[in-house]
């Protein structure tokens, strides 16, 4: 695995932990922030209390990791946005970021494709392209507490995440 992906995977268990089944958590039981129905497409049937740590590593490359050719602070950032939303929106943060540097815009459809992986390495303003992203990320766990009251317990947990002076 790749230096930038084993930083990456470093920087996420910062914030994903052991073991967790909480009653009104939409994911239901999940270990190092992967969820039983993740687990499960990726092949593994043991008890997600017995989900090791080397088993997650492989499950975040082969589902999560598709940042590898972006600097290094915003392919972790978008890592990490999509370890705990999904690569459909952490990449739609990156993309909708990255239209604030540039007069031609591009798609915002969640696709980290060529056109935006060239667009974010052409980017002068990594730092500010990280806060942008950071910005976004807690606009979509606050709309989420106050659409559903049952998720303001994870709230404190989910702007952890949220540091828009990592950078």
């Amino acid at each position: 695995m790749s230096e930038k992906f084993e930083r990456a995977f470093e920087e996420v268990l910062d914030y994903e932990g052991g073991y967790s089944n909480h009653e009104v958590d939409r994911g239901g039981a999940t270990k190092y922030g992967i969820t039983e129905e993740v687990a499960r497409e990726a092949g593994y049937e043991g008890d997600m209390k017995d989900l090791s740590l080397e088993e997650a590593k492989e499950i975040y490359k082969d589902n999560y990791w598709q940042y590898e050719d972006l600097p290094v602070q915003i392919g972790i950032e978008a890592f990490d946005q999509a370890v705990n939303m999904g690569i459909f929106t952490a990449t739609k943060h990156l993309q909708m970021a990255i239209n604030c540097f540039r007069e031609n815009e591009i798609a915002i459809d969640g696709i980290m494709g060529p056109n935006t992986a060239a667009a974010v390495n052409e980017c002068e303003y990594a730092d500010e392209l990280v806060k942008i992203m950071n910005i976004l990320q807690g606009e979509r766990y606050v709309k989420i507490a106050l659409n559903d009251p049952s998720q303001k317990v994870f709230i404190r947990g989910w702007i952890k995440r949220v540091n828009i002076n990592k950078n």
